[in-house]
């Protein structure tokens, strides 16, 4: 999801036989150790799931219950996509926060499936917990998510189930982000704030984690992003896709929102999440920006659950960053932003002099947790605006082997699809205004199992022409050791193009963690 700097401290693996839940115990000692070892102090916890289930059907969903709480009280705003169906819906009096469809079972042989969800703001105890989630079952279904739990207390453990029983060899990873690539953390218990980041200039992408209520007197208020102090609206095009309440619905707005969080007439103690990603913020091209935020509300009528994709109508790097409400004055009190610069422990790392036709990452290592893939590419196609990217794994492509459940906000339209499909994200085309770059990021947890085939989750766009977001599966159960990426219309990815592939990591001492020194910064 978004390019985020994760460290795993604990793992499970499902035994033999199969199980039908788990625990994540202890985890604020896990974390103590953790930030003690460092000097640092986590505030963000990740939660990666790579599973599958053979009971009959097509999927299970997974329940999540924060500090293993089983009351009726979590609520959630999801956006589905299966086949060509897309739904969203207010969900209240859950016992759990339900990723919907985001387990394959024994309909989809071999396949596997999960999510990526991360917590803001995991361990504080004044205010109520919320989540982001993006995930899906193999290419049944694409699901995105935001979460409440209105309790106050700090996340010490997350109970895990299906209503039937996860495959043997089905992994859980639990993580935090990695303080260690922390710009600067802005939070004020006691005072209304808005951020102001001078940004230090170097390589890789910016990215910002909030947990969010505005001063406006409403259950609900915009996010405004302000770069190098540009405050003209018409610079900051983007493309939506947002689920409120029962009603999907797809926008092109020409303005500075980055996201959506709750005001000040939320319930009591309700923030909302945010994470955006500023993709290359140094290059001399405009800024593409990716974002998913939200809020769940008690008190009124709507949720919100809302991707976006845009950038800024400027060529020059990010010096400066500003966060604000839209229609409020400042964030309440408890408000937190994190600001990060990545990239981190990568694999390789490919930035293009020249046009290229294919981008090859060959001998890939087997003993990281998961790839991260991130793109910021143009295309010379010159007849759209917007061009795909197609992947194949280890040589492979058969593009029947390659299957994708997608959902995307284009223009006015909610679009959901399944197709047989190379595809893997969405950049910019050669006719795009000039400087104009697209791409995303792909997860891909269980890349190195030999026992059933690849699932990832992909999340991109092509500056404000599209936002899509994948769930996909590579019908094959060999380790992938080569990725190979070609554009889907054009012949070249043009010069300017950066390809990074990541490798996520565990913390030393966790089970099978040979070759964990390699890497390790």
């Amino acid at each position: 999801m978004l390019n985020l700097p994760i460290k795993i401290l604990d793992r499970h693996v499902t035994p033999a036989g199969g199980e039908a839940n788990l625990t994540f115990a202890g985890i604020d000692d896990l974390v103590a150790q953790w930030d003690a070892l460092k000097g640092l102090t986590s505030r963000h916890l990740v939660l990666i799931v790579n599973a599958s289930s053979e009971d009959v059907g097509d999927y299970w969903d997974l329940g999540v219950r924060p500090n293993g709480s089983a009351v009726a009280d979590k609520e959630y705003q999801a956006g589905l996509g299966s086949g060509a169906g897309a739904s969203t819906g207010r969900i209240t009096g859950s016992s759990a926060w339900t990723c919907g469809r985001c387990i394959p079972a024994g309909n989809y042989p071999d396949a596997f499936g999960g999510v990526v969800l991360l917590i803001p703001h995991a361990f504080n105890t004044t205010n109520h917990k919320n989540a982001l989630l993006l995930g899906g079952a193999a290419e049944h279904a694409v699901n995105m998510a935001v979460f409440r739990w209105p309790h106050t207390d700090a996340i010490t453990s997350l109970y895990l189930y299906i209503g039937g029983t996860f495959t043997a060899n089905s992994k859980f990873l639990l993580g935090v982000i990695d303080e260690s690539y922390l710009v600067e953390e802005i939070e004020d218990a006691a005072a209304d704030f808005s951020p102001t980041w001078n940004i230090p200039q170097g390589e890789g992408d910016l990215i910002t984690i909030g947990y969010l209520r505005s001063d406006q007197a409403a259950v609900e208020d915009e996010v405004l992003h302000t770069i190098n102090d540009d405050t003209t609206a018409a610079n900051y095009p983007a493309q939506e896709l947002t689920g409120r309440a029962a009603v999907f619905a797809a926008a092109s707005p020409v303005n500075q929102e980055i996201g959506m969080v709750s005001g000040d007439n939320a319930t009591a103690l309700v923030f909302g999440p945010l994470v955006a990603v500023y993709s290359q913020y140094t290059k001399q091209n405009q800024q593409h920006y990716l974002s998913l935020s939200g809020y769940v509300e008690s008190s009124g009528p709507t949720s919100e659950i809302r991707l976006m994709s845009g950038r800024r109508d400027n060529v020059e790097p990010i010096n400066k960053l500003a966060l604000s409400p839209n229609a409020g004055t400042d964030f309440k009190a408890g408000s937190l932003f994190s600001l990060y610069r990545v990239p981190k422990r990568l694999i390789d790392r490919q930035v293009l002099t020249v046009d290229t036709a294919t981008i090859t990452f060959n001998n890939i290592p087997q003993y990281y947790e998961a790839l991260q893939l991130h793109v910021y590419a143009r295309t010379d196609n010159g007849a759209n605006p917007r061009d795909s990217v197609l992947v194949s794994f280890n040589n492979d492509l058969v593009v029947a082997n390659y299957n994708e459940q997608e959902l995307a906000g284009f223009v006015a339209a909610v679009l959901a699809s399944r197709n047989i499909s190379r595809a893997a994200m969405m950049v910019a085309g050669d006719i795009a205004a000039v400087g104009v770059f697209g791409g995303g990021s792909i997860m891909m947890p269980g890349y190195a199992r030999t026992d059933g085939h690849k699932h990832r989750v992909n999340l991109s766009g092509a500056a404000e022409n599209i936002v899509r977001v994948y769930s996909s599966h590579w019908e094959d159960s060999s380790p992938i050791t080569r990725i190979d990426l070609a554009p889907g219309a054009g012949a070249n990815f043009l010069a300017g193009s950066v390809f990074e592939l990541e490798g996520v990591l565990r913390k030393e001492g966790l089970p099978a963690d040979a070759g964990m020194s390699v890497g390790i910064p």
